[in-house]
């Protein structure tokens, strides 16, 4: 993968999308940290779906801010209402 910034691509985009057509994909890196990825449009509109990963068993264990908040409260009051292991 090619790494150009912006003013790289201003000053020559044809070299760059040459490249592209060739195969090549191009990253344009921007000043302010933006980044684009320059790869060729298909001909035909492909589906949006090849876009998305499937869901997983990640996805399906997955839990909720609020599921989280609510195990950590417990958590944390289940230690401070334990009493300290006493080191003899």
């Amino acid at each position: 993968m090619l790494v150009v910034t912006d003013a790289q691509f201003k000053s020559n985009p044809q070299a760059y999308l040459d490249r592209v057509d060739e195969g090549e994909e191009v990253l344009l890196q921007r000043s302010e940290g933006q980044r684009y990825l320059i790869i060729p449009a298909q001909d035909e509109p492909s589906d949006q779906e090849d876009y998305f990963l499937e869901p997983d068993e990640d996805l399906e264990r997955a839990i909720s801010l609020d599921e989280l908040q609510a195990m950590l409260r417990r958590d944390i009051h289940e230690m401070f209402r334990t009493p300290p292991l006493c080191r003899q």
